[in-house]
């Protein structure tokens, strides 16, 4: 192997090592690294690229570490003059009040350098550039921890976002501070928005000309991703070098016009300077958010390896440009869209070399297309737990349309910032298209069979998976494809062939972290029920997508044979629908349109017996106390849902029959609140454990001190989701069983320590 691939290999590995690490190496793990990687001989590269890559990612980690607010100081609220430094986020206009959610940049120099920033149901209007004077309440970055789903504390630390705050009141100062670019991109959205109002093409034509896509809704999204062309939409590698294409093919042929200059410049060198120089433009006016910086260092990678007349060197091209964006940033390890974007172009340049030379353009592009679907499934699984099954045959069509669009789309924005005749109506006939792509993709979203297949494998799948379809599209002199084949459907069985599940009269239980709110799965041998579905919030986080669906996959969850919901409350409920997008349900039991929640019901799978005791008459009781409480009573192990209910649905069950409440573990009622957990109920309940479904540190305060002492003197042991993570129980040798907390178990270097 070349020098390049090596070293890049060896640092990747060095950065990878780092991450997967639940403590940051120290001073003395670094020297004895240095020492080993000074002495010269054999291995010497890979030992030296394996240091310098564990060294660059532990200062980095520790630089961005040292910028975060600290723990002791959550909660704070300050007056805090800065710079608004993004383009900000505009929720939808409700009563004359919105919400934005923008990068600041606090003059203190106490602060972090960055924050993030909401500002909830705010008159103002917010520009990129503005200087404001913000009385912020901060917060420590902090997430949701769970085996499977979205790390938004990793988020944070990739985007350099030392805390979030939300703005409690605010005040113009002084003038606009913006840099050049910043002021631009804003003086651009005006001028669209200005020229475009309430036009349906506009949100499509502000993604593809200055990378804000945050007009895009939640729809939009889901069609996208329903279709596999997130990526023609996010500017990144696709969109910088199709401009820089069209630059270098612009720039060689003008060129070639002025015979002179070519007696000093070759036409194919001008049209790469004029490719580099438009990338780095384009890049520039998108932002030069990571994904964006990613594509213009590949970008100068590639230029300069064509000006040295390497480019058919493509291991050693595209080694170095990985090295240079790892050294770059190496935090950048857990972004998806590094790796979506190296194993794309690493497989665009294997397929396009074993193609046959007289090969008809239409099947080079299906070939590629196909390929590159193929070559990108395992880390879609990874990534995105599962696949739409239509996305090689979408972005055939979608491609070509777009490579054609966004030039004229970038010529119609250019053209409409200079005083040209008809050129607002070339950007309005521009906007117009997009507008009928972004509605031909809803509809194809909306009327594909299956468009998305769920499913998540365990890393040795994934690995197997990767190592099968590397075997399919290996030279057709080596007879390996029916083993590729034959290990590909393996790996892709494996989960079902292999989840661990219940013995028959046993249950398993695992309440998510899903901030302040209620998510439980309770699997059986052969079922799956899931208790509530956490919280959602229109254009803003939804627990059902980024935290329910993703651990029910990683459980080996391909079907639900019931949800129950123990009330309406967005906190239990707004979940529900992004689950029951991507998962089969068998039935939805405590939802107006649905069955109601009554008392008596029960029913028996695999030899446990579930049974709802409350509430007799759901219309008799206010919001809260007509939460449907569950028992589940299996094989010498009794478990207790309590939803929200309040001191008088707890008074009534007491009343009615207190032994029917006995059980070994708890899911408390109203997430621990001062108006639950009575001391009749505690008497009547005694388990040996409680669970609370709670954000941490949220400003409800659950659970209660008094709530946590009434348990704990009972005898029980409390657990908090939001102190803890995910809580994973199964039944043990005592009634307490056996209880894993994922921010316990699984914790890495940039996630906040378990606790309150």
């Amino acid at each position: 192997m070349n020098p390049a691939p090596r070293l890049a290999l060896a640092v990747a590995l060095g950065i990878g090592g780092v991450h997967a690490l639940p403590e940051l190496p120290g001073l003395a793990w670094l020297v004895a690294l240095a020492a080993l990687a000074l002495p010269g001989g054999r291995g010497a590269l890979e030992r030296r690229g394996l240091a310098l890559g564990v060294l660059a990612c532990t200062l980095a980690a520790q630089q961005a570490l040292g910028e975060r607010l600290p723990v002791s100081r959550h909660g704070e609220t300050l007056s805090v003059r800065g710079m608004v430094s993004s383009l900000p986020e505009a929720g939808p206009l409700e009563d004359g009040t919105r919400t934005w959610r923008f990068r600041f940049a606090p003059a203190d120099s106490g602060l972090p350098p960055a924050l993030r920033v909401s500002w909830y149901r705010s008159s103002e209007t917010v520009r990129g550039g503005d200087c404001w004077v913000f009385d912020l309440r901060l917060r420590t970055p902090r997430g949701s921890h769970n085996p499977a789903g979205f790390d938004y504390e990793a988020w944070l630390l990739r985007e350099g976002l030392g805390a979030t705050a939300s703005v409690r009141a605010a005040q113009r100062c002084g003038e606009d501070q913006g840099g050049y670019w910043l002021t631009l991109r804003q003086h651009w959205r005006e001028r669209f928005e200005r020229s475009l109002p309430d036009h349906p093409g506009l949100p499509w034509l502000l993604a593809l000309t200055i990378g804000d896509d945050s007009s895009l809704r939640d729809a939009d999204w889901e069609a996208l991703r329903l279709t596999g062309t997130s990526h023609l939409v996010a500017i990144s590698g696709f969109n910088v070098g199709l401009v820089a294409g069209l630059a270098f093919w612009l720039g060689r042929a003008l060129w070639s016009l002025w015979p002179r200059a070519l007696l000093w410049l070759p036409a194919p060198r001008a049209g790469l300077l004029a490719a580099a120089l438009c990338g780095l433009l384009y890049a520039l006016l998108a932002g030069w958010e990571t994904p964006v910086q990613r594509a213009a260092l590949m970008l100068l990678v590639v230029t300069a390896a064509a000006w040295m007349n390497r480019l058919q060197q493509g291991r050693q091209v595209l080694s170095l440009a990985l090295l240079l964006v790892l050294l770059h940033d190496p935090l950048q390890w857990t972004s998806p869209g590094l790796w979506l974007s190296f194993v794309a172009v690493a497989a665009l340049y294997w397929l396009g070399h074993r193609g046959r030379a007289a090969e008809p353009g239409w099947r080079l592009l299906l070939r590629l297309q196909l390929g590159l679907s193929l070559l990108l499934l395992p880390l879609g699984l990874l990534f995105f737990h599962g696949q739409s099954p239509w996305s090689p045959l979408v972005n055939l069509l979608a491609v070509p349309l777009l490579a054609v669009l966004t030039p004229l789309v970038l010529l119609a924005a250019l053209l409409s910032t200079l005083p040209v005749a008809g050129s607002t109506l070339l950007l309005g006939v521009c906007a117009s298209a997009l507008a009928l792509l972004g509605e031909g993709v809803r509809q194809l979203a909306a009327s594909l069979p299956m468009p998305w297949l769920p499913l998540a494998l365990p890393p040795s799948a994934l690995l197997l998976l990767g190592f099968a379809l590397l075997l399919l599209w290996l030279p057709r002199g080596l007879p390996l494809q029916p083993l590729g084949a034959t290990l590909g459907l393996f790996a892709l069985l494996l989960p079902v062939l292999g989840s661990p599940r219940p013995p028959p009269g046993e249950v398993w239980l695992t309440l998510m972290d899903v901030g302040q709110g209620l998510a439980v799965h309770l699997r059986t041998q052969r079922h799956d029920l899931l208790y509530d579905a956490g919280p959602a919030y229109e254009e803003g986080f939804d627990a059902g997508e980024s935290v329910v669906l993703p651990m029910l996959l990683a459980s080996g969850t391909r079907r639900l044979d019931r949800v129950l919901l123990s009330h309406g409350d967005h906190d239990h409920a707004g979940g529900l629908p992004a689950v029951r997008a991507r998962l089969p349900v068998g039935e939805v039991i405590g939802t107006p349109a649905g069955r109601p929640c009554r008392a008596g019901e029960q029913w028996t799978w695999d030899g446990v017996r579930f049974q709802i005791l409350h509430p007799a008459d759901p219309a008799g009781w206010g919001d809260n106390d007509a939460s449907c409480v569950l028992k589940v009573e299996g094989q010498g192990h009794r478990l207790l849902l309590a939803g929200d209910i309040e001191r008088r649905a707890e008074a009534a069950l007491v009343a009615l029959d207190p032994d029917a409440l006995a059980a070994d573990l708890l899911v408390a009622p109203h997430h621990g609140s001062r108006t639950s957990s009575t001391p009749a109920l505690v008497a009547a309940v005694a388990p040996a454990r409680v669970l609370y479904g709670a954000g941490w540190r949220h400003h409800y305060g659950h659970p209660r001190p008094e709530v946590l002492a009434r348990w704990e003197a009972a005898g029980a042991r409390n657990h908090v989701s939001g102190w803890s993570g995910a809580l994973d129980w199964r039944p043990g040798a005592d009634r307490a069983g056996t209880l894993s907390a994922s921010r316990e178990q699984s914790r890495r270097w940039w996630q906040a320590p378990p606790g309150p």
